[in-house]
C-alpha cells in the first residue's frame, strides 16, 4: 500500500509541477493569471476509521491579483485598473481577457493578436453612445462629410467708453474706413459644400446705449441686413430692432430674442444658408471690447487622421478638420466568482456554472475598474515565488520516490525470508 501512497504523491507533486511550469513560462504573457495547485489528503473509508491512501490535487486555484503595468504610448493598448474583463468574441463565441492589447483590422474592427474582435456599445449615425447594444467596436476610416453652419456660439463685450459715431448712416458704412464702426469680430463659417466662408461683423456705436450691427461676406458689405441692439444701465442687452430682448415674466428672465439671423447668398454653388449669431452673452460693459465666445457649429469635411480612447473606454476617430467623432464605447464585464472562470487559453476565460453570469457595465462606473490607456497589465506571476515553489516540488518529488523505493526495498526482504 505504501507504493501506492507514493504514486499518488508523485501524481500529485507532477501536476503541481505543471502549474509552476505554466506559470514560469508566461511570466511574460500580457494579461495572464497565475495559478496554484492545491492538494487533499485520501483516506479510503472503512469500518471504524480509514485507510491511508496518499494526496490528490483537490483543484488548481487561479490568482486574479493586477499584474503590474508597462508604459507604450500606444493608443490602443489598455490596461485595466480594478476588477472587470475586456469581452471578446469570434465566431459568436463570447470569450473575456485582462489582455488589453489590440490593433484595427482591414475593416476597421478593433481585435485581439489573434483577431478576436472587442465588444462595447456602438454609436447612431451623429456619433451618439448607443447604450444596451452590444456589438463589434468599429472605428469608421471613411472621411467626414462637411456640416453646414447653423448657429455661431458669441460672447462679446461693447465697450460702454467708446466714442460715438458721428454719422452712422448705413449709407457711410465702410468697412475699409474703421472711423464708420467701432469694433468688428469675423466668424468662419462653413457651407453646404464644406467651403469655408468669412463672416465679419461691424459694431457701429450710435448712441450711449445703442449699437447698431452691420455684416460683410468674405468682404462684400451684406446690404439690407443690418440690426439694432440696445442696452439697459447695467448694461445688458435690452432691445433688439425695438422689440423687448428679455422676457421679464419669467424668474429668473430669459430670452425672447437669442439670435440674430444673417442670411447668406453664396457665389460657389452652394445652398444659401441662415447663420444664427448669438446674443445671451452680449454685454456693455465700462471696459475695452472683448471677444470671450466665437465658436461656429460647423466644420469643413475631413480625412481620419487617427483615433485614440478616453479614460471612459469611449474610442474618438480624429480627423484633419480639426474635429473628433466617438465610434464607440468599451464595455466590461466582472462575475460574482471570477475564480470559477474556466480557461480557454489565448489569456481567455469563459464563463462556467461556477462563475455565474457577466455583469456588464462601463469603466469605471459601480465596481468596474477604470481604463489605462496607452499601456498594458503584465503577468501577475512573481518569478521569486515560483522558483521557491519550484524547488519545494523538486524536493516533494524526490521525498515521495524515495518512499516507493523504501517500500519496494522491504518488499523485496520480505519475499527473500520467506
Amino acid at each position: 500500500m505504501s507504493i501506492s501512497v507514493g504514486l499518488s504523491g508523485l501524481r500529485a507533486t507532477s501536476e503541481q509541477m505543471n502549474s509552476i511550469s505554466h506559470n514560469i513560462a508566461n511570466v511574460g504573457t500580457v494579461g495572464f493569471k497565475s495559478s496554484r495547485t492545491e492538494f487533499q489528503d485520501v483516506y479510503a473509508p472503512q469500518f471504524g476509521g480509514g485507510e491511508m491512501n496518499g494526496v490528490e490535487v483537490a483543484q488548481v486555484r487561479q490568482s486574479f491579483t493586477s499584474g503590474g503595468t508597462t508604459s507604450t504610448g500606444r493608443n490602443s493598448d489598455l490596461a485595466i485598473n480594478g476588477e472587470g474583463f475586456f469581452m471578446v468574441q469570434n465566431n459568436g463565441q463570447q470569450m473575456f481577457t485582462r489582455n488589453g492589447v489590440f490593433n484595427l483590422d482591414t475593416e476597421g474592427y478593433m481585435v485581439s493578436g489573434d483577431g478576436h474582435r472587442l465588444q462595447g456599445y456602438g454609436v447612431t449615425e451623429s456619433g451618439q453612445i448607443q447604450t444596451g447594444t452590444v456589438t463589434d467596436l468599429r472605428v469608421d476610416t471613411g472621411d467626414m462629410a462637411a456640416k453646414t453652419t447653423t448657429k455661431v456660439q458669441q460672447g462679446l463685450n461693447l465697450d460702454a467708453n467708446a466714442a460715438i459715431v458721428t454719422n452712422s448712416a448705413d449709407d457711410k458704412f465702410d468697412p475699409e474706413d474703421p472711423s464708420t464702426f467701432t469694433s468688428s469680430v469675423t466668424s468662419t463659417v462653413y457651407d453646404s459644400l464644406g467651403s469655408e466662408h468669412q463672416v465679419t461683423q461691424y459694431y457701429v456705436k450710435t448712441s450711449s446705449n445703442e449699437w447698431k450691427v452691420h455684416y460683410a461676406l468674405d468682404g462684400d458689405v451684406l446690404k439690407g441686413q443690418t440690426n439694432t441692439m440696445g442696452f439697459d444701465s447695467d448694461g445688458k442687452l435690452a432691445t433688439v430692432n425695438g422689440a423687448p430682448a428679455m422676457d421679464n415674466s419669467t424668474t429668473p428672465p430669459t430670452m425672447k430674442i437669442d439670435t440674430l439671423p444673417v442670411d447668406l447668398v453664396f457665389s460657389n454653388g452652394a445652398a444659401a444658408q441662415s447663420v444664427g449669431m448669438t446674443l445671451a452673452d452680449t454685454t456693455q460693459y465700462g471696459s475695452e471690447f472683448s471677444i470671450n465666445k466665437n465658436a461656429p457649429d460647423g466644420h469643413a469635411p475631413g480625412q481620419i487622421a487617427g483615433w485614440y480612447f478616453e479614460g471612459d473606454g469611449t474610442v474618438y476617430a480624429r480627423y484633419s478638420n480639426g474635429q473628433t467623432k466617438a465610434q464607440g464605447q468599451v464595455l466590461m464585464a466582472r462575475f460574482p466568482n471570477q475564480e470559477g472562470l474556466q480557461q480557454a487559453g489565448g489569456t481567455r476565460w469563459t464563463q462556467s456554472f461556477a462563475s455565474g453570469a457577466p455583469l456588464l457595465g462601463t469603466p469605471g462606473t459601480g465596481q468596474m475598474g477604470a481604463l489605462r490607456t496607452g499601456m498594458y497589465e503584465n503577468s501577475n506571476v512573481n518569478l521569486t515565488n515560483e522558483m521557491v515553489s519550484l524547488m519545494s516540488a523538486q524536493s516533494n518529488y524526490q521525498a515521495n520516490a524515495k518512499t516507493i523505493k523504501v517500500s519496494q526495498e522491504m518488499t523485496q526482504i520480505l519475499f527473500q525470508n520467506l
